[in-house]
């Protein structure tokens, strides 16, 4: 039996598809199978047991496996119940529908393999940054989802997964005084006090820097799952989304303490943004909450406070009905 795993969306949806397909080759070692990831297929590249079977559909021949397979799983997890409930993350989620699978006990850990060159690159990229600030620690900031736009009065993200920018330059302002900052994002995007470098489009040498970074701060978008994969700290942002399906416990997540009304994407565009109206709250972060941010992602970096620091647990919306 010939078997087709379908991965789509964005590229942090791929990273966090790995431990499933990881497991599924331990459960299906003798079998025929193969990957299609539309556009982000490299993210496979260092995994014996993934890079050969996978293969980006836009690709000439990629049809052919499609029509001698038996079996397509699409892995859609913003479809599992679990997941659009708030009650698990998207690595499980993909463990629910790769491997139809509610016991993570044996899922693998988040992982990337990089090279030796792409290892190079990014300490390039580190000196480059302490070159021009001049400290001895980096940061690398992803301020901004795949959805902020720039706005006459700043930049804006509908779906509230961007660091605002009240936020974003009290950060820079105070954390440039005493570290390195890459900016990781749309260069014509990112703030000209931070460094800015050239890198490869595929993302794996961004993945790399990231690794070689001192600490990340970052919200609801790819590089918090780089971040992951090589089990350090973080300090991310979340609004629009879930704590629970989007990011991870032993991260400082910086999140305000109002109601979070459940999102359905992938399953409504209108509910999505309806949610997004009753959200709003929690993205309009007041100079206390900023300021409170700032202190405890310092003692993340210089490792002060050992303790797991929040800014608020929020409350959680319950028997919302949507009817």
């Amino acid at each position: 039996m010939t078997t087709i795993i379908w991965i789509d969306g964005g590229i942090g949806r791929v990273i966090t598809s790995i431990p499933a397909l990881l497991k599924y080759h331990q459960n299906h070692f003798n079998e025929e199978w193969y990957i299609m990831i539309p556009g982000w297929d490299f993210m496979m590249w260092g995994f014996p047991e993934l890079q050969e079977r996978t293969h980006n559909p836009d690709t000439k021949g990629s049809f052919d496996l499609f029509w001698k397979a038996d079996k397509v799983i699409t892995a859609e997890p913003y479809r599992v119940p679990a997941y659009y409930r708030n009650e698990i993350s998207l690595r499980e989620a993909f463990d629910v529908c790769i491997n139809n699978s509610t016991n993570y006990s044996d899922l693998p850990e988040m992982q990337l393999r990089l090279s030796s060159p792409e290892k190079r690159k990014a300490y390039e990229i580190i000196e480059q940054a302490k070159k021009l600030h001049k400290k001895e620690k980096t940061i690398v900031i992803q301020p901004y989802g795949s959805t902020a736009t720039p706005h006459p009065s700043g930049f804006y993200d509908d779906s509230l997964r961007s660091i605002l920018d009240d936020m974003l330059d009290y950060f820079i302002t105070h954390l440039i005084k005493d570290y390195n900052i890459i900016y990781m994002g749309a260069k014509e995007l990112g703030d000209t006090r931070m460094h800015r470098p050239e890198l490869g489009a595929n993302l794996r040498e961004w993945a790399a820097v990231i690794d070689a970074a001192d600490y990340f701060i970052g919200c609801d978008s790819c590089g918090q799952h780089m971040r992951k994969c090589f089990n350090k700290k973080a300090s991310v942002m979340i609004a629009g989304t879930h704590r629970k399906n989007i990011t991870y416990d032993d991260f400082h997540i910086i999140e305000r303490d109002v109601p979070f009304y459940p999102d359905s994407m992938r399953i409504s565009g209108f509910q999505s943004h309806m949610s997004s109206r009753l959200n709003e709250e929690r993205i309009q972060f007041t100079s206390e909450e900023i300021e409170t941010a700032y202190q405890e992602i310092i003692s993340k970096i210089e490792g002060e406070n050992k303790s797991k620091t929040i800014i608020n647990q929020p409350k959680e919306i319950k028997g919302v009905s949507y009817s």
